[in-house]
């Protein structure tokens, strides 16, 4: 009887710690996940399993020239964003209970979710060319985001997060599709680690 009590103290102990949230202040490299990640107030999380992402904001990404091949696929990447990012959320949460609810625009706060806003700063799909012929970093893809989670009305966490993307894809929509799936894996782990 004192095995099974005591066992059922650890174990409430350790989820306690597992679901205590990120002291005020600035992280980098959080979890060896998110780059930069600033907690501004205390905030509490706890059981909510609804993640709501406002419309991501895509208006600091640098497009390419017209006249470039990937100009078409990075539009129209950017113009299914929201969407391609809550797919890869909800892959990512699913299997924890959570649920990924896009709003229809941003001023939606809801003191019962966990609300997101992205605004996305880069969307790169490098060059191919550089990639072969120079190599040493020179055209990589690269992939990234700033963002904002909210408690209610209150903006609490602030984070930057960027996805360097080296491989030789000879595919710019696989790659594009790679460079969403693994930010967006990245923002799953760290919703979880809140």
């Amino acid at each position: 009887m004192k095995k099974t009590t005591l066992i059922l103290a650890i174990l409430m102990f350790s989820c306690m710690g597992m679901m205590a949230q990120v002291k005020v202040g600035k992280y980098k490299d959080w979890k060896k996940t998110i780059d930069l990640l600033e907690v501004k107030a205390s905030y509490d999380f706890t059981g909510r399993k609804t993640v709501i992402l406002l419309p991501v904001e895509t208006k600091d990404v640098k497009l390419p020239d017209k006249g470039n091949d990937n100009y078409k696929l990075v539009v129209k990447s950017l113009d299914n964003l929201t969407k391609s990012v809550a797919t890869e959320l909800q892959k990512n949460l699913q299997k924890q209970g959570y649920k990924v609810v896009v709003a229809e625009n941003a001023d939606v706060r809801d003191p019962e979710a966990i609300v997101l806003q992205l605004n996305w700063t880069e969307f790169d799909l490098g060059s191919r060319a550089l990639r072969a012929w120079v190599g040493f970093g020179a055209g990589n893809a690269g992939f990234g985001t700033d963002g904002v989670f909210y408690d209610g009305d209150n903006a609490v966490i602030t984070f930057s997060h960027r996805r360097i993307a080296p491989l030789d894809i000879k595919d710019y929509e696989k790659l594009a599709a790679k460079g969403v799936r693994e930010l967006s894996e990245d923002l799953a782990k760290m919703i979880l680690g809140l």
